[in-house]
């Protein structure tokens, strides 16, 4: 190879060598954080994801240049909390110091990811609309054997709030049904309880009792999902909604009690809270 062949390659390689040094070195840089984050994602598990406004709440960040801020959280019922914190960057990370509690957060993507108590937080820099699930309306025309199969819920409301189940209330529901009798699986906190149930229809609702006698430990613990009674009602979209209303009229009634509430700004918030439980269940394709 010539002298000025080995030069220009030696030249090439030192420039693609620089190239590369500088994009694994690229950090993240203050220009990146400043500003106000809103957080539009809440997770529990680190799996189901829902918008804080699923439980009333919202929480906005605030990043100064001179490495302070403010994390101010709000919900229906409480005042805006407002704490101050320090932070700064290190890497790709920024690192939140609050009560001398550190908390290190990602950015990825325009977003920044923080873990504290056990639950993880996304925030960016516009504040993304909350679109809950709106049920489907109940099945009229239904006959016995439309609510068989297996069913396994997803989603759970109860108290104004709409999560996924497995989440805020660490309880999930799998239900198998077949000629008016039924299996339940409940899941909470990790412990497994099967009941056992049968019932027929009521006029559009299947209607669910308990084979097993309660104990008096039973009568004593309160439970957010009572087996005594469950009223089924198979919805147009597809799912199946278990309410703890007397009828799924009054479940709806309710809703729109609580929408007229709402819009109307009622000083008084729990008047506005549904105070019904409602969880529905996605039916399980046959393998």
């Amino acid at each position: 190879m010539s002298k000025k062949m080995k030069i220009f390659t030696a030249g090439a390689l030192g420039i693609m060598m620089a190239g590369l040094v500088c994009t694994n070195v690229y950090a993240l840089d203050n220009k990146d954080v400043v500003g106000t984050w809103y957080a539009n994602s809440l997770s529990m598990d680190g799996m189901n994801e829902f918008h804080p406004n699923a439980i009333m709440m919202e929480m906005s960040m605030e990043i100064s240049e001179d490495g302070k801020g403010k994390v101010t959280t709000s919900s229906e019922s409480e005042e805006a909390d407002v704490n101050d914190f320090e932070w700064k960057i290190d890497g790709d990370n920024i690192i939140i110091t609050s009560d001398d509690e550190v908390m290190e957060g990602t950015y990825e993507d325009g977003k920044i990811t923080i873990s504290m108590d056990g639950m993880t937080v996304t925030l960016g820099q516009e504040k993304e609309e909350y679109k809950p699930y709106e049920p489907g309306k109940a099945l009229t025309d239904t006959k016995l054997e439309d609510f068989d199969g297996e069913w396994s819920s997803s989603i759970m409301s109860a108290f104004g709030m709409q999560v996924p189940t497995g989440t805020l209330f660490d309880m999930q529901f799998n239900l198998t049904i077949d000629g008016g009798k039924a299996t339940l699986v409940t899941i909470e906190s990790g412990t497994e309880t099967t009941t056992e149930l049968e019932g027929d229809l009521d006029t559009n609702a299947l209607v669910l009792k308990s084979t097993e006698e309660k104990t008096e430990e039973d009568t004593e613990d309160y439970s957010l999902f009572d087996t005594d009674t469950m009223r089924l009602y198979l919805l147009d979209d597809g799912k199946l909604c278990f309410t703890s209303a007397d009828s799924m009229d009054d479940a709806e009634k309710t809703d729109e009690a609580a929408d007229d509430e709402n819009s109307e700004g009622s000083e008084d918030s729990m008047d506005s809270i549904d105070w019904t439980v409602k969880v529905f269940f996605d039916k399980l394709e046959k393998k």
